[in-house]
């Protein structure tokens, strides 16, 4: 029937979501967007409460960053039912769908690694909770000799990048406190590099040893013993430390899938890399964290995501092409980014002020950006397409 919308549910609120419903035209689509939690957060930014102690607000009510079209229901989604194209809330109710997009973002899982959540307790970390950062602050700020590591587990992670920023900001914390001479800072890896993409490491490994930050690398974590201040690999060694922050794997959120094909062993969402359709579906899409596919679970990552499928969802031929865009604070007002595509490998980036103001102006924009696409597209456009590999890799990459 002519002038009958389409109906669109978004299951989750974060980056991607509220940035692909603030996208579909209203005479077009009812949108209606379902998250567990009220607010929405800004979660790059728990790096700066880690290490820098900010007290800079970083979320906002979900129904504040959405526009006033935009239906909320505050639930949790226990189903979805990709057969009968429909979404189970927590009571009970049935929201159907022309529609789908599974923007969940991811959660972390401690049980991978025996001994994690104790550390936890312990140190904190920077990827999960607002409070887990403040313990990390307090773990620096207490911290005044010894070894301080940040270990890096084998398993999926939110951006790829900030293991090492938090290496960066660690040291640089230290140093500022006249504490370098009697704390070693350790980044412990289960890569071969210390960042896995080697026209990056080009850029990254000198700076580790030139501000004398130590890493260890092929150290496959398998269990971390807390009382014995030791954490243990796959190939049987064994790393002391004094303090360790570990990075929590992340896996999918806890929702039952009907078909649970579409899931891989993690509970990431399978899809077609290009268009993020859910595997086997034309009318499901999964985008951002939530996604079993080969890219960086980061915003930027989402927020081209929610561009493709808003396009495709309005009759538009797009498709993703893969690309990476995330800042790499690497301490003392520094910063490079970590570019790629599918189709060609990372930028090596030069590291300057620049970049890192750029980190930071981001921040300041991102709430604009979610709300106002429409404003903000020309602008991210014209951005990505000056910074695209095809462009930068001939000129860094000799």
């Amino acid at each position: 029937m002519a002038g009958v919308k389409k109906r669109v549910v978004i299951v989750g609120g974060g980056t991607g979501g509220a940035m692909l419903a603030n996208r579909l035209p209203p005479d077009e689509f009812e949108v209606t967007v379902v998250d567990r939690q009220p607010r929405h957060h800004f979660w790059p930014w728990l790096l700066y409460i880690a290490f820098k102690g900010s007290r800079k607000p970083i979320s906002r009510d979900i129904r504040d960053v959405l526009k006033p079209h935009v239906n909320f229901i505050q639930s949790g989604a226990r189903l979805i039912n990709l057969n009968d194209r429909f979404v189970e809330l927590e009571d009970g109710k049935r929201l159907n769908y022309d529609y789908l997009i599974v923007a969940t973002g991811a959660t972390v899982d401690y049980s991978k690694v025996p001994g994690l959540d104790k550390v936890t307790e312990l140190y904190g970390n920077y990827h999960s909770t607002v409070e887990n950062a403040w313990k990390v602050w307090s773990t620096i700020n207490n911290f005044t000799e010894g070894t301080f590591a940040i270990i890096l587990p084998p398993a999926s992670f939110r951006c790829p990048p900030s293991p090492l920023e938090g290496v960066f900001l660690a040291e640089e914390f230290f140093r500022a406190r006249g504490r370098r001479g009697k704390v070693k800072v350790t980044y412990v890896t289960f890569y071969p590099r210390p960042y896995p993409a080697e026209p990056v490491n080009e850029v990254i490994e000198p700076i580790l040893r030139e501000r004398g930050i130590e890493y260890v690398t092929f150290f496959t974590l398998d269990h971390i013993d807390p009382d014995k201040k030791a954490a243990y690999s796959m190939e049987g060694e064994e790393f002391k430390f004094d303090a360790a922050v570990v990075i929590p794997p992340h896996v999918g959120v806890d929702i039952k899938y009907v078909p649970e094909t579409v899931l891989d062993q993690d509970r990431f969402v399978k899809a077609d890399k290009y268009t993020n359709r859910i595997q086997g579906f034309d009318d499901a899409f999964v985008i951002g964290d939530a996604s079993a596919l080969p890219v960086a679970k980061t915003g930027v990552t989402a927020h081209l995501q929610a561009c493709v499928v808003a396009k495709i969802l309005q009759g538009e031929d797009a498709r993703n092409s893969g690309r990476t865009n995330c800042p790499f604070d690497v301490g003392y007002g520094l910063g490079t980014f970590v570019i790629s595509d599918y189709d060609h490998p990372a930028v090596k980036f030069p590291v300057n002020r620049l970049n890192h103001l750029f980190k930071v102006a981001f921040s300041a924009a991102y709430w604009d950006m979610v709300k106002y696409p429409e404003l903000w597209d020309p602008i991210m456009d014209a951005y990505f397409d000056a910074t695209s590999p095809a462009k930068l890799i001939p000129i860094y990459n000799r």
